[in-house]
């Protein structure tokens, strides 16, 4: 049972190479063995067979339409009844079209592929061209091929499978032709050699062979970049671009039209004037998801291509072919790319205006927000002030609506004209007497260590110690005797300010989130922390949490004067 099983696997393993060696096999039988004889015929009839289980042309799991069927039942059996010398040295011909134009995936395939070629290429030279002309071969030649031809077949059978599944190779059409047309060079080439010299078959059969394969070589190594030579590949790749306008003068002009408009259908109206001006181009007409137009004149031969998100008609004063259709090709899918890149860049235009909309909102919403909660605090110190005189909460409106009236009309500016609003500077002192005087709360601890006084942006220092007295403000509702420690020191130009608390640890999940983007948040927008980072970075200062261990929690803002100097002069 296991044979059974691992002959099953082989068989399907090697089914391709298997069909193709018998095929071969029953094409030699046909030649070889009395040629035209109903034996001759009745393995050419097997062979077709093989032939149509092995084709490359249909996929396997295509079907076909019955008169397709019909057509080659009837084209197969009057090929078998009518065959004769011609015909089988066509269908040799043909077959090493198939053969020299399959496209190899790995070695085993053009091993196979290799030694079929030399298969059908020997049956051509040495049995075909011998019943076509009735040349003289030596007998003992003719058997000494009928004899091995066969064995090459058998080797394609047990060549080693790579791989568990079959891969269907494509047949390439410009390298089939070039194989047959090659095969036929070579039969044609023999005969007027051997003609012209009056040399044997089989002498001139090896001079044409030596001189065809020196022409091949030395093309191959023109085509094959060699100690710095570009190679003929260069030459043709510039030709095909070339045709009918200079390439690069072409893309140039394109790059230039890409950059003068801004929108994608003004662009597109642009291309296609420099796409109709070519010589050979009489009209053109195109159609987008959002436009359409036309420029030049109808003509009689139109050209058609589609690809995603244009369709272009290209009018021609004869149908484009070859080279030409190609490089017109070339030219659409250019623009197609440029005017899709174009429609990106709008997009992502938009998308960036309305997120540096969505920021400053966010920013100034949190800064109002903010705000309000120091009214609210000062409110509260004037309800409850019990004295007579209200000192306390004169002495605190006094302190404070200054500073409140001033964040409220920085953040109208930026409501106003977000870009256009300079960060403020103050001397470092100055902005640490204010801060001081600002909160008067028991639980918050102020140490400075000062040296010199150097002038920082007051609107990132107090969005830095707002945000975090913010954020203490709510975690001491949980933790009441949570205490809070605001410590500054400058030395040299380097500003270094830190805001500590005595409660529990931030998550780790969320400490490595903080200050990298917008987190969610129940009492806030999440992004109080996030837009401080940011605009710390861009002023030339580092935000960052220092310290994340249980009972010291400390955020640090550091930077040098200098460095926020040449980015406030930039």
């Amino acid at each position: 049972m296991q044979a059974l099983t691992g002959i099953r696997q082989f068989i399907d393993l090697r089914r391709e190479s298997i069909v193709l060696a018998l095929m071969l096999e029953f094409l030699h039988g046909a030649i070889w063995l009395d040629f035209g004889s109903p034996l001759s015929r009745s393995m050419m009839l097997i062979h077709l067979g093989l032939f149509l289980i092995w084709q490359p042309v249909w996929r396997g799991d295509q079907k076909l339409a019955w008169y397709n069927g019909v057509l080659f039942v009837v084209l197969t059996l009057a090929f078998v009844t009518w065959i004769n010398r011609w015909l089988m040295v066509g269908w040799l011909v043909l077959l090493i079209g198939f053969c020299g134009g399959r496209v190899a995936f790995n070695r085993q395939q053009r091993a196979v592929y290799m030694i079929m070629l030399l298969f059908l290429v020997s049956e051509l030279l040495m049995r075909g061209v011998e019943m076509l002309f009735r040349v003289d071969i030596a007998r003992n030649v003719q058997d000494f091929f009928a004899i091995l031809l066969p064995v090459l077949p058998m080797m394609v059978a047990l060549l080693p499978v790579r791989g568990t599944e079959r891969v269907t190779a494509a047949v390439d059409p410009l390298h089939a032709i070039s194989a047959a047309t090659l095969a036929t060079l070579l039969v044609i080439g023999s005969m007027l050699n051997m003609y012209r010299s009056g040399d044997a078959y089989l002498d001139s059969l090896l001079q044409t062979l030596t001189v065809i394969g020196a022409f091949l070589f030395v093309f191959s190594w023109l085509l094959t970049p060699r100690l710095g030579f570009s190679g003929l590949s260069q030459l043709w790749l510039r030709s095909v671009l070339n045709i009918g306008t200079p390439f690069e003068h072409w893309l140039t002009g394109l790059s230039d039209v890409f950059r003068r408009n801004d929108s994608p259908d003004g662009f597109l109206e642009a291309a296609m004037g420099e796409l109709a001006a070519l010589h050979w181009v009489q009209g053109l007409e195109w159609k987008s998801a959002h436009s359409s137009g036309k420029v030049g004149e109808r003509d009689r031969h139109v050209t058609t291509f589609e690809m995603a998100p244009l369709e272009v008609r290209v009018f021609t004063e004869s149908p484009l072919g070859g080279a030409l259709y190609i490089h017109c090709k070339l030219l659409v899918q250019i623009i197609n790319h440029f005017y899709v890149a174009k429609q990106q860049e709008g997009e992502l235009t938009k998308r960036t205006h309305i997120q540096a909309i969505y920021e400053t909102g966010a920013r100034v919403t949190h800064d109002i927000k903010n705000i309000l909660q120091s009214l609210q605090a000062i409110t509260s110190v004037i309800v409850h002030d019990v004295s007579g005189e209200s000192s306390v909460a004169q002495r605190l409106v006094r302190r404070q609506l200054p500073h409140l009236t001033q964040r409220l009309q920085l953040a109208l500016d930026k409501l106003q004209a977000p870009g256009s609003v300079q960060a403020e500077s103050v001397y470092l002192k100055d902005w640490w007497q204010d801060l001081r005087n600002r909160n008067n709360d028991p639980r918050v601890a102020f140490h400075a260590d000062i040296v010199g006084d150097p002038v920082i942006p007051a609107d990132l220092f107090d969005s830095v110690v707002e945000n975090l007295l913010e954020n203490i403000r709510e975690k001491q509702q949980l933790e009441p005797d949570l205490n809070v420690t605001i410590s500054l020191a400058s030395a040299d130009g380097l500003v270094r300010l830190l805001i500590r608390d005595s409660g529990s640890s931030i998550p780790v999940e969320r400490a490595g989130q903080l200050l990298r983007e917008p987190l969610p948040s129940e009492s806030g927008l999440g992004i109080g922390l996030y837009q401080a980072a940011r605009q710390a970075e861009a002023l030339g200062y580092l935000l960052q949490l220092r310290d994340n261990e249980e009972g010291n929690v400390c955020f640090e803002l550091v930077g040098n004067t200098d460095a926020e100097a040449e980015a406030k002069t930039a």
